[in-house]
């Protein structure tokens, strides 16, 4: 191992320490961050991911994969190739209960936006870099030969994302909502994957998690709306949307060359 090899070692196991003292100092040490009960969880929330997103980017950029330039040329293809998928974030806003007057908004000054842009941020920070940035990174570097390759890592991947929002049942939330946010999120971390296998640009799938975290949350979290499945043509139009751009990614993937990803692993 190069004298480089063991100094970006050490730096990324130092960061990884520093990370899991900070985070069992946030989890089980309960520091009070703020008296309002509304900004304390928005607060907490934001910081233990941060944490979590700083392990996850040390990692990323110790094992060299090539995704975290912005503006990766073609970066005009990239955000037109990726249009339809930011369709499937905007349509999370709850639009027909909003129109219909059923959306009451309870928490409006400036600093409960702030923290909430914050949060849904610092979420897709986390959950980009760790799923896609590294786990399906790690997976893909090792089999990407073949366009059966492709599909498998996407959905192995996939499917541990969603399946690790079991954990939110431990957090109180019932097992009917959970189950739903795991079907979700297993569909969007394999709209993720499509784009970052497409663009090799992991801020584009930051940008569309965080987006549809706040889009879908913003209302229920900081005012009053009504719960998904209770509002038919929401459910009725998000799936029209889900099948149209889920067939536009599983055709991306198809015509894709697999060697399209070697520019990802390119020392």
């Amino acid at each position: 191992m190069s004298d480089a090899s063991k100094r970006g070692r050490i730096v990324c196991y130092t960061i990884i320490a520093l990370a899991v003292a900070a985070l069992c100092w946030l989890e089980f040490g309960k520091p009070v961050l703020s008296d309002d009960e509304v900004l304390q969880p928005m607060i907490s929330m934001t910081l233990t991911r941060q944490i979590g997103a700083a392990v996850f980017l040390a990692i990323l950029i110790y094992n060299g994969y090539r995704v975290l330039d912005p503006f990766r040329k073609p970066f005009g293809k990239s955000i037109l190739f990726s249009l339809p998928a930011f369709l499937v974030v905007v349509n999370n806003l709850p639009f027909i209960p909003f129109f219909r007057g059923q959306v009451t908004l309870i928490h409006t000054a400036p600093v409960y936006w702030i923290w909430f842009s914050l949060e849904s941020l610092s979420i897709g920070l986390f959950e980009e870099l760790a799923f896609r940035g590294v786990i399906l990174l790690m997976f893909a570097e090792r089999r990407h030969r073949t366009r059966k390759d492709l599909f498998i890592c996407i959905l192995l991947t996939s499917a541990v994302f969603g399946v690790v929002h079991l954990f939110n049942v431990l957090a109180g939330s019932g097992i009917v909502p959970v189950l739903q946010q795991i079907a979700y999120s297993f569909l969007i971390g394999a709209m993720c994957s499509v784009v970052l296998y497409k663009t090799a640009n992991i801020w584009l799938c930051v940008l569309l998690h965080a987006l549809f975290d706040f889009c879908g949350e913003v209302f229920h979290t900081l005012g009053i709306c009504p719960g998904w499945w209770d509002d038919l043509p929401t459910v009725i139009l998000t799936f029209v949307i889900a099948a149209a751009v889920g067939a536009y990614m599983v055709i991306a993937v198809w015509r894709m060359d697999p060697h399209e990803l070697d520019r990802i692993y390119e020392k």
